[in-house]
């Protein structure tokens, strides 16, 4: 990660990388090897490379697919669970699609767009903090593990391009390009626009396991 960390700051490590740009790439880092302070030696034009291949077979796997299925699992699991009662079944299995008790409290507690303040609730998307798929069965109804969200906002917190502080300040990944910040509608003064001392597990949790450093 550290690598890739390193050259995300010259070059667009994303889903459009291939074979030939890793190529591209390699080649004008051996040119600006002698440049640099760090990543100054021989090998570590092939860990750039090795780190970069790593990259597309993740990008390339059925990684989607393999969570939809172990989240359909546990979907399933909590379906044919004696102890839980139709009810909570229900409302646990709903908070998954943000739907249900879950995006309720979670209108009634933010009143609009966690971030713009949006209060078009057709377009806001009720989104965990903590991965459903991690969370527990309390953790999943919670309204302080939750963040309602503008399209934008919510598709760039769950892929990690962004979290945000204790003090509910925007973190932003360094693999998201500089470039489409504004596009997407963040700034360096993006902030969460009310913090409670109950997001706070959920928060670190997301910086330490979800946010792409």
């Amino acid at each position: 990660m550290a690598w890739l960390k390193f050259l995300s700051k010259s070059y667009a490590i994303d889903e459009l990388l291939t074979e030939d740009k890793i190529e591209k790439i390699i080649n004008n880092e051996s040119q600006l090897q002698t440049q640099r302070n760090i990543y100054t030696k021989g090998r570590d034009l092939v860990n750039f490379k090795s780190a970069l291949r790593k990259y597309i077979s993740f990008v390339q796997s059925d990684y989607s697919r393999i969570q939809s299925q172990t989240i359909l699992s546990e979907i399933n699991k909590i379906e044919n669970d004696i102890d839980i009662n139709k009810t909570e079944k229900q409302s646990i299995v709903k908070s998954r699609i943000g739907q249900g008790l879950f995006r309720k409290k979670l209108l009634e507690y933010w009143g609009g767009c966690s971030i713009s303040k949006c209060t078009f609730s057709n377009v806001l998307i009720a989104s965990h903090i903590k991965p459903w798929i991690v969370s527990d069965n309390n953790e999943r109804v919670s309204t302080y593990n939750g963040l309602l969200l503008l399209p934008n906002y919510d598709k760039l917190f769950d892929k990690g391009y962004i979290s945000f502080s204790d003090n509910g300040k925007i973190i932003i990944s360094n693999f998201l390009p500089q470039d489409d910040l504004l596009l997407l509608g963040i700034k360096g003064s993006t902030q969460l626009v009310k913090i409670d001392d109950r997001h706070l597990p959920f928060l670190k949790y997301h910086r330490e396991n979800c946010l792409m450093q």
